[in-house]
């Protein structure tokens, strides 16, 4: 059965992601694997801190200490939250919970070994945490695995995956994407893709290429009738913010690409951005996926 991999390494907000990641996996007919992680080695080096202070050892000696309570702790918590949300929401979908001290990377690839077809489920907590030296440096892991990721908001427990958002650059990847989304949402009902796109320029080889894209989209993908809108900002995080500042799609969709439109928009810290400022489930595909 196709797989989920929800990903945790604090005890915040388990309830909530938790939740997420059992209504995903129902609406989507897939199988949920929840994994408290947390690498201890790396937390003692200095990669685990972004910025350092005089008392940078002994503040790391009582964070470990917290961080290894809390993990110690996790299954059990795991579990009891797990037992409380399916007698309040009952539902039939398979799960299993593990505890792992190793590297969140190689949960995710043990994982796609092992299962084959799962997608990555992290908070955007996850990538993003306070500590008592300052900002917690975690590797962003995104564009390293060979999954699709759905970024999920802290503050949402239940939301829909019908109504999705596909911020495009044109490029053949994109048309993977869309057929691996079209497969995923395959038993979903009233579900609807719009195809996002940001003209910087509307000049004849501008208007020319996007309509043969189109034409492309349609031709390629099942399950889905979609609708095509376009915007001519110079930064497309803007088109983004003004089309969903009228629109609620339920899910934005975007390709990270190793170079090209959106390569600045995914550096570290516009990550951070994208997934915290629009406050909605982002599903992050790359390039690599599908090479």
């Amino acid at each position: 059965m196709k797989t989920n991999l929800l990903l945790l390494d604090t005890l915040k907000n388990m309830e909530t992601l938790i939740t997420s990641g059992f209504a995903l996996s129902n609406q989507l007919k897939r199988k949920l694997k929840i994994v408290y992680v947390l690498d201890f080695g790396w937390m003692r080096s200095g990669e685990f801190v972004g910025v350092a202070t005089p008392n940078y050892q002994p503040n790391v000696a009582i964070s470990e200490a917290q961080f290894r309570a809390d993990y110690e702790a996790a299954e059990a918590e795991m579990k009891k939250t797990v037992a409380d949300l399916l007698k309040k929401i009952p539902q039939s979908v398979p799960y299993e919970i593990e505890v792992a001290e190793v590297s969140r990377l190689m949960v995710v690839n043990d994982t796609i070994e092992k299962e084959k077809d799962v997608i990555l489920l992290m908070s955007n907590y996850n990538s993003y945490s306070g500590f008592v030296t300052g900002a917690i440096s975690y590797p962003n892991i995104i564009e390293k695995v060979a999954c699709p990721v759905i970024i999920v908001p802290d503050d949402k427990s239940i939301f829909s995956m019908s109504n999705f958002l596909y911020a495009t650059a044109l490029h053949a990847e994109d048309l993977k994407a869309m057929r691996h989304l079209s497969d995923i949402v395959d038993g979903t009902e009233n579900k609807h893709l719009t195809i996002f796109h940001n003209m910087e320029t509307t000049d004849f080889d501008s208007i020319l290429k996007w309509k043969g894209f189109k034409d492309m989209v349609k031709d390629s993908i099942k399950n889905f009738s979609p609708s095509f809108v376009h915007s001519h900002e110079k930064d497309v995080s803007k088109g983004l913010q003004k089309y969903l500042e009228e629109n609620e799609p339920d899910v934005l969709v975007i390709m990270k690409e190793e170079k090209g439109f959106f390569e600045d928009l995914f550096s570290s810290s516009e990550t951070h951005y994208v997934v915290t400022h629009f406050n909605k489930p982002v599903l992050v595909y790359h390039e690599s996926n599908f090479k």
